[in-house]
């Protein structure tokens, strides 16, 4: 299993050699939560075991928006990722890399597990429900088999 931070530090220094731009927050979280959906998808297991909160724009990892709000974008972070990680990573920035971070949150809106965890709360609130595996599970299922179509 990896290290949260090491797989959002990869993704990060991945995503700014390949766009040549640094990713908004909004973006990073959308895209760790699809990483995490593609290791559920191909690897029936989780990347790595941190949850993620059902805020209001989607799914988040904590220990990356403190990250961000240090503002040191993952210099303090210095541990490596394997090489199935790697490839998992560069798989979601073909995918979604170059969509729009409202885009992503749009798109995130419509997995179950984001919508289970935002059960009771209101369209503004940010709440602090896990979003569980077994409901991402379902998510990877479905997506999986969007793409067989």
């Amino acid at each position: 299993m990896e290290n949260t931070l090491n797989v959002a530090k990869y993704l990060y220094e991945t995503f700014l050699e390949r766009f040549k731009q640094p990713m908004d927050e909004m973006k990073m979280h959308k895209l760790m939560y699809f990483v995490q959906r593609e290791s559920l998808m191909f690897n029936k297991s989780v990347l790595f075991d941190e949850p993620f909160l059902g805020w209001k724009y989607g799914p988040v990892l904590a220990s990356v928006r403190n990250e961000y709000l240090k503002g040191g974008m993952f210099s303090s972070v210095n541990g490596t990722v394997s090489e199935e990680t790697k490839q998992l990573v560069n798989n979601v920035l073909d995918r979604y890399g170059e969509v729009s971070s409202w885009k992503l949150s749009s798109l995130s809106h419509n997995e179950f597990s984001w919508k289970c965890a935002r059960k009771g709360l209101g369209a503004s609130e940010n709440g602090n429900v896990k979003l569980t595996v077994n409901a991402m599970k379902v998510d990877a299922v479905r997506e999986l088999a969007e793409r067989k179509k």
